[in-house]
């Protein structure tokens, strides 16, 4: 025969009572919309930074410093001085000046859906094109376009152009 205590009983009633008003006191505050102070709301979503310009690079390394092994003899790291010698006897072949390509960016690209070829967005001297492969504008001619740059070719010499953002 089992004997039951009835104080044991009596405590795990409270204890069940207790446990379950708590259940049901967080229900009826969940539904009618009171306050509860345990509810701490999530922080607000952080701003996305929005800049897509790359800034320069500033940043020059000193190389004075020691070898830390001591294998290599010091190096001197500054630009030997250029010895300029006139010769007032010798004439000069006209030499062209050399070309500028700062004056051509590539902004992107789209693809023509109906020919399937990509079309570049090109600022040459300031004015916006729009060229496909083999289109020439004033002494530029795009050669190929490969998304993330074009080859423009100008005056015999030809020259790789990456995607710079529009400013």
């Amino acid at each position: 025969m089992v004997k039951k205590n009835k104080a044991l009983t009596y405590v795990l009633i409270v204890v069940v009572l207790l446990v379950w008003g708590i259940i049901i006191y967080r229900i009826v505050i969940a539904y009618s919309g009171g306050h509860d102070d345990s509810y701490v709301p999530p922080p607000p979503p952080k701003e996305v930074f929005n800049d897509y310009a790359v800034a320069k690079d500033t940043a020059r390394l000193l190389l004075n410093y020691r070898d830390p092994f001591g294998i290599a003899t010091r190096k001197d790291t500054a630009k030997p001085l250029l010895r300029v010698h006139q010769n007032t006897g010798i004439a000069r072949a006209n030499v062209p000046p050399s070309f500028n390509w700062d004056v051509i960016r590539y902004s992107g690209y789209i693809k023509n859906p109906g020919s399937k070829k990509l079309i570049a967005f090109m600022k040459v001297n300031g004015q916006e094109a729009m060229m496909s492969e083999g289109e020439t504008i004033g002494q530029f001619k795009l050669i190929r376009n490969m998304k993330d740059s074009v080859l423009v070719k100008s005056g015999g010499k030809t020259k790789y152009i990456h995607i710079q953002p529009a400013i």
